[in-house]
């Protein structure tokens, strides 16, 4: 992971508590996701989230699925003592295991029953770099196991995704955030930041292997899909 993402993440840290007023729907994302996964794995899940940040959805899943067990990996450490804060917090540290690195540098074992990949994947460019992501992730996913893809997607040469932008913008407004703010995630969805279209998304994972996907969420430039390994 390059310089300037590393320092984007650390700088996140500051805004942890605004995610809910730039993100829409940032505070139920915990039971969305619970909402497609839990009828289709088993009742005692290994769950990886990839990209675990600061540790908010990990600490919402140990808390609703308590039997469940998780593995969280960041390559921020900054982030990941936030994580560890919240895990204690709960008293859940023997079911959630948090790494320092990347999908590539854990293990080859355990495989997960399920992985989550939350708000990562259009910070990397499509040069290679997100489709090496995916493959990370499937290659770690036991057979039959699930996978759930959440983030910012959409051609921004397109009138629809333009619309789309416009309004999350005017959505971060009407909570208040400055105009410094708006200007800032203008600029890192346009500029900072990789988006691809929904089709590229499939095809993505098509290619990294993955099969039944489905998209399930879609609300301004934010997306989720679910997808399973063979």
């Amino acid at each position: 992971m390059n310089t300037d993402i590393q320092n984007r993440f650390e700088d996140a840290v500051k805004y942890d508590g605004m995610m809910t007023k730039v993100f829409p729907g940032y505070e139920q994302l915990p039971l969305l996701i619970l909402s497609y996964l839990r009828k289709r794995v088993l009742q005692k899940t290994h769950l990886l989230d990839v990209g675990c940040g600061t540790g908010t959805t990990l600490t919402e899943f140990a808390s609703l699925q308590p039997e469940w067990s998780f593995t969280g990996v960041d390559p921020a450490a900054i982030m990941l003592e936030n994580a560890h804060n919240k895990i204690s917090a709960i008293g859940a540290e023997n079911r959630v295991k948090l790494l320092h690195g990347t999908v590539d540098t854990l293990p080859d074992e355990p495989r997960f029953d399920a992985a989550t990949c939350i708000l990562v994947e259009h910070l990397q460019p499509d040069n290679g770099a997100k489709l090496h992501l995916l493959e990370g992730i499937h290659r770690r996913i036991l057979p039959g196991g699930w996978f759930v893809l959440f983030g910012l997607h959409g051609d921004l040469r397109t009138e629809s995704a333009q619309n789309a932008l416009a309004a999350w913008l005017e959505f971060t407004a009407l909570q208040g955030l400055s105009e410094t703010i708006q200007n800032n995630v203008r600029h890192r969805a346009t500029v900072e930041d990789f988006l691809i279209s929904e089709e590229r998304i499939q095809a993505l994972l098509q290619e990294a292997g993955f099969i039944n996907i489905e998209k399930t969420y879609h609300l301004h430039l934010l997306g989720m899909w679910i997808a399973q390994k063979p």
